[in-house]
């Protein structure tokens, strides 16, 4: 009665057989749709889709605005581009851009901090979302951005990382952990710059430690060595020289290098000051002994 449409129906409405509205549809409250809705054209929200079960494209699916993913894991399958040349890697840029990351040639760690004006993502209780790494391609290079919002970055190579640089070795002992050659052209045996067997063994062509206070102040006129009788009784009760850890600490937690070759070249110049002194005092000697042979001839 009184309607204000063409048609308007008060209470329950039931259509057996198709609908075909050539203009819009507008629903005031919910919809149920208990079997399969299609859409030949677009498909507009203006407000939130709230899905409950799987929502799958089969097709294309283009996004235009920024996607939030506030629960759960987003998982990208297929990471690699096989378009590209060399296998080219998909990464996300430090603007939160998607991008193709080309040919790998290196990956190097970096620091990228952010201006003092950023502020973190936050989540609706103000706790501060963390983001996830991003990986940089560069000539040459393959960049893993860091900044303030995110946590501690970690790389690792066949294990969940637990250091900056995980690398766990095969059951195959001819693989190494670390080998880094020097290419010297065709037909060339590459040289070995360093390897790391899986024995522990490291081969270096040159190590170089930078240390502080090096001893040559041993040699200075204020130097005060420490006497022959006393240097024996300390050897004789702690079995190992002054200084020199002891063998069971270098057993448990290792030697420092740098500290080690200092304190040896320390004892190695004392030792040269002992040899100095024994042979003034040789010298002296020898001379008394020639001087009493002349007087008893």
């Amino acid at each position: 009665t009184t309607p204000s449409s063409a048609l308007q129906v008060n209470g329950t409405a039931r259509i057996d057989s198709s609908l075909i509205v050539k203009d819009s549809i507008v629903i005031h409250k919910t919809a149920r749709v208990k079997s399969d809705i299609k859409v030949d054209g677009n498909a507009v929200f203006k407000e939130n889709a709230l899905i409950k079960n799987d929502f799958k494209v089969q097709g294309n699916s283009v996004l235009i605005g920024d996607v939030v993913v506030k629960e759960g894991s987003l998982k990208v399958k297929s990471l690699g581009d096989t378009t590209q040349t060399e296998k080219g890697l998909l990464v996300v840029n430090k603007y939160g851009k998607v991008e193709n990351g080309g040919p790998v040639k290196s990956i190097i760690y970096e620091d990228s901090p952010l201006p003092p004006t950023f502020a973190c993502p936050q989540d609706t209780n103000g706790n501060t979302i963390v983001l996830s790494p991003a990986w940089i391609n560069a000539p040459e290079k393959m960049y893993l951005l860091n900044n303030q919002c995110m946590a501690d970055v970690k790389v690792g190579v066949g294990v969940v990382p637990e250091a900056k640089l995980h690398i766990k070795t095969s059951y195959n002992y001819a693989t190494h952990p670390l080998l880094i050659e020097k290419n010297l052209g065709a037909n060339q045996t590459p040289k070995k710059l360093l390897e790391l067997t899986n024995d522990g063994l490291l081969y270096a062509r040159q190590v170089k430690v930078n240390a502080n206070n090096w001893p040559d102040y041993v040699f200075e006129n204020n130097y005060t060595l420490q006497p022959l009788s006393e240097l024996e009784h300390y050897i004789t009760k702690n079995k190992h020289l002054p200084e020199i850890p002891i063998a069971k600490t270098i057993e448990a937690e290792g030697v420092d290098v740098g500290e080690m070759n200092k304190l040896l070249l320390k004892k190695v110049e004392e030792l040269t000051l002992y040899l100095i002194e024994q042979q003034k005092k040789i010298e002296i000697q020898n001379a008394r002994i020639e001087l009493l042979e002349k007087k008893t001839k």
